[in-house]
């Protein structure tokens, strides 16, 4: 039934629920696990505050790329304990919801498991949240990770 299972991970609790979560349900139905990070542009700024002064510092694209594959490599370090050699890792840029579903069709994704809430929280109130848009418009059974 399951053969190949997308989860997306951010470095939020939620995610790392949802990792966990994903692993066990491969580990149950003996399949691979796709591990799926888009970074959030607006996750990597950060705002320097003094006094009545700010200053938005926005990381650059090394910076975003190298903390992307530092998340990615924990995450394939987690699911790896239960899955060993069947876990396969991508980093991606882009609309995370909408690169996702992407990868999701593009590995032929039996299943996507995603949190209910990212490191985007805020960003979520005003556009909608990642897991909403995915579970929308996934083309496989989306799993939402509370």
């Amino acid at each position: 039934m399951l053969q190949k299972i997308l989860v997306a991970v951010d470095g939020s609790e939620y995610s790392k629920k949802a990792l966990e979560f994903a692993s066990e349900l491969a580990q149950k139905f003996d399949a691979s696990l796709h591990i799926v990070h888009v970074p959030q542009g607006s996750a990597a700024d950060r705002v320097m505050v003094l006094g009545g002064a700010s200053i938005m510092i926005h990381a650059g694209r090394e910076q975003i790329e190298n903390a992307g594959r530092t998340l990615i490599d924990a995450a394939s370090e987690i699911a790896g304990e239960k899955l060993r050699d069947k876990v396969t890792t991508e980093l991606r840029g882009g609309d995370p919801a909408a690169e996702i579903v992407a990868s999701a069709k593009e590995n032929e994704a039996d299943c996507i498991v995603i949190g209910s809430r990212g490191l985007g929280d805020f960003g979520s109130l005003l556009l909608g949240s990642v897991s909403h848009k995915v579970n929308h418009s996934a083309p496989c059974t989306c799993i939402t990770v509370h």
